[in-house]
């Protein structure tokens, strides 16, 4: 295979992964469950395609290592804020439009800026709190938009619910770079682990909202399983896949390309207005994100190139 044919496979992977988790919100607007049923089944579904995986005696031997309470503790956490995460930003979908629910939660790569700076100390670099400061102005003018009549009484605790599921990305973001980091863990026992106790966080939510998770119409196991199918599997996957064709700073930027993707989608498909207001405060947020992600790309190759540097001169 040329140079060329590599970088086209892996450009075509990256467009159908863009594809793949912009669908995410239409499926959920789409869905007449409530959120917290919605993103169990999600969830499930995505922990019962994974099973055909797992049952191969390769994969089941990469699990031994990690039944170990350092594990399993950092694992049940990573799934706790992931299902806070997918709760209140399908919640906030429910409130407000596709494009500011969007929007906001996809600007957790700030967010993990900050929390690393206030948990770990982590310095933060000239460009990245540009970057802050860029999208603290894109949420104040998705903020001050003027929502259709039918989101009026919604529409800022929908935008609160998808900061908020923004802020729970973020950690779960943390957590999963501290503990791949750390240990070396396979990429399928941990996403099977952590969805699988995603899934157990979010049935205790629904049992605590006295939500019955087997009370949905039957036309929604459609959106269930495209859900699971779509943003969660073949979106991801092919995220992975085509970084071993194009550079990780491209593949970073998937969530820029979700982000207009999604607007674009709920435009085209469910009918909804994008007003001046998102598309400025879009643009921000996706500029700070943009900034902020190309930073720290740049400072990783910096250390990546001073690494082999040296050790050709050892």
């Amino acid at each position: 295979m040329t140079a060329i044919d590599s970088k086209m496979k892996g450009q075509l992977s990256l467009a159908v992964a863009i594809i793949a988790v912009s669908g995410a919100a239409i499926f959920i607007r789409l869905c007449s469950s409530s959120a917290v049923i919605i993103a169990f089944w999600r969830l499930f579904f995505s922990v019962l395609f994974l099973f055909p995986f797992i049952l191969q005696p390769e994969i089941r031997a990469q699990f031994k290592p990690l039944f170990r309470w350092k594990y399993i503790c950092l694992f049940f956490l990573s799934g706790f804020f992931l299902s806070l995460h997918f709760f209140s930003w399908f919640q906030s979908l429910k409130y407000t439009s596709v494009a500011a629910s969007v929007i906001v939660v996809n600007s957790s790569p700030i967010w993990v800026i900050v929390l690393s700076f206030l948990i770990f100390g982590e310095k933060i670099s000239k460009n990245q709190f540009i970057g802050l400061i860029l999208v603290l102005i894109g949420l104040l003018f998705i903020s001050s938009m003027s929502t259709p009549q039918q989101l009026d009484n919604t529409f800022f605790e929908g935008l609160f619910l998808a900061l908020f599921g923004a802020l729970m990305f973020a950690a779960y973001l943390i957590i999963g770079k501290q503990t791949r980091s750390r240990y070396t863990i396979a990429n399928i026992p941990y996403v099977f682990i952590v969805n699988l106790s995603c899934t157990f966080f979010l049935l205790l939510i629904a049992l605590i909202l006295k939500e019955n998770v087997f009370s949905f119409h039957m036309n929604d196991i459609i959106w269930f399983i495209a859900l699971a199918i779509g943003p969660s599997l073949l979106g991801h996957a092919l995220l992975i896949y085509s970084m071993k064709y194009i550079s990780a700073h491209t593949v970073s930027m998937a969530v820029i390309g979700e982000t207009i993707g999604a607007s674009v989608l709920s435009w085209l498909i469910l009918k909804e207005d994008l007003l001046w207001s998102t598309l400025v405060g879009g643009f921000f947020v996706i500029s700070g994100i943009y900034l902020s992600i190309k930073y720290e790309l740049s400072q990783k190759n910096n250390q990546n190139t001073r690494a082999i540097s040296d050790e050709s001169l050892d």
